[in-house]
């Protein structure tokens, strides 16, 4: 039964990563038990300790890094949608890339969107097993207004 209002939308942030492919799933299986709209956000940045994410052959060094991070965003959906068929909400997905600092962009899209919920995987595209809580992870919860969901894979998928 609604109740008149519309509901905010559940953001997901993903960077391609195992952590994000796991975000990703509970916020779709969250969405619809919410009866929300998903958005899923991917923040295009080439950090200093990952530099060249964005080129994966010689010809990607003349191309726009936001052109190169939307044909892995969509690489990343259809590989989604392919591992898990039976997850409608990934047959036609609302997205959004926009360009940044991580965290930041996060949050800032969560208020501009008025999101009701963000979810993130615990760590991103490095991946150090040292790391508990990546440091985007851990800043969106520190700053973000809304609940932030963080998202860990089990060392047992980690491995497989």
């Amino acid at each position: 039964m609604s109740d008149g209002r519309e509901k905010k939308p559940v953001i997901v942030a993903v960077d391609f990563s195992p952590d994000s492919e796991a975000a990703l799933l509970w916020a779709c299986g969250y969405a619809e038990l919410m009866a929300a709209p998903l958005l899923i956000l991917h923040v295009v940045h080439d950090p200093a300790y990952a530099p060249g994410f964005y080129r994966k052959d010689e010809t990607d060094w003349s191309r726009l890094m936001s052109e190169i991070a939307k044909e892995m965003f969509e690489e990343f959906l259809d590989g989604m949608r392919s591992r898990h068929a039976g997850v409608a909400v990934l047959s036609s997905p609302n997205k959004l890339q926009v360009i940044g600092l991580p965290a930041s962009r996060i949050v800032e899209m969560a208020e501009k969107k008025n999101a009701g919920h963000i979810v993130m995987g615990s760590r991103g595209r490095t991946g150090l097993p040292h790391i508990l809580l990546g440091s985007v992870a851990e800043r969106v919860v520190q700053t973000a207004r809304q609940p932030v969901t963080v998202i860990k894979v089990s060392e047992v998928n980690e491995k497989s």
